[in-house]
């Protein structure tokens, strides 16, 4: 639905994003979904907002919810559930991945084009990518890049997605910007979190 090419693979992740299209307009394209009720406790219900799924490299926010870091799952019981909840439907973004390298295997192997044109590289990937959403609106099937469950299961419950921010953009809400941050940052996924102690709770 939304891609951004133009990087070298050095670049965080993170400060992409910052910098990407997707960044500038995903809050306000997510505000006009609503919102959906979710059981907190007995007889109580939270607003969650309509969010993107990322992993830890990334600013947790409103609007994009982020995976935890290993030390705080290994810390809480309840945020390594939640954890494994939020990995586990991560994963299809992995496999999303996985099938555009089954379908094209040109990705298998770095670019040779990029070190002599990088122009054409950069078509050439855009151009990948809509060639292969033609082939998924069309129905056509690929499965050989496609991670297996098994697969995801183990890494899952070795702590995580496996995938912690470098640059430690997880914690700048809580450490830096403080109540504030935390108020602006946390907000959506303390509510999901309220979510997930109240199921275990009931267990």
């Amino acid at each position: 639905m939304d891609i951004e090419i133009r990087w070298p693979g050095s670049v965080a992740d993170s400060r992409i994003f910052d910098n990407s299209y997707l960044s500038h307009n995903y809050e306000g394209a997510l505000a006009e979904l609503g919102t959906t009720p979710l059981a907190t406790g007995e007889d109580m219900e939270e607003n969650i907002p309509a969010f993107i799924l990322g992993d830890s490299a990334y600013r947790n926010s409103r609007h994009l919810i982020t995976t935890y870091k290993v030390s705080k799952c290994d810390a809480d019981g309840s945020v390594r559930h939640l954890n494994f909840r939020l990995s586990k439907a991560r994963y299809h973004v992995e496999n999303a991945f996985g099938l555009l390298k089954g379908r094209f295997q040109i990705f298998e192997k770095p670019l040779r084009c990029a070190a002599e044109d990088l122009p054409f590289a950069l078509h050439l990937i855009a151009s990948i990518c809509v060639l292969h959403n033609f082939l998924i609106d069309v129905q056509d099937q690929v499965r050989e890049g496609e991670i297996p469950m098994q697969e995801i299961e183990e890494q899952l419950q070795n702590g995580g997605d496996g995938e912690d921010g470098e640059d430690g953009e997880d914690d700048i809400d809580e450490n830096i910007n403080g109540e504030r941050g935390l108020a602006e940052g946390e907000v959506t996924r303390q509510a999901l979190l309220r979510h997930i102690r109240w199921l275990d709770e009931l267990e």
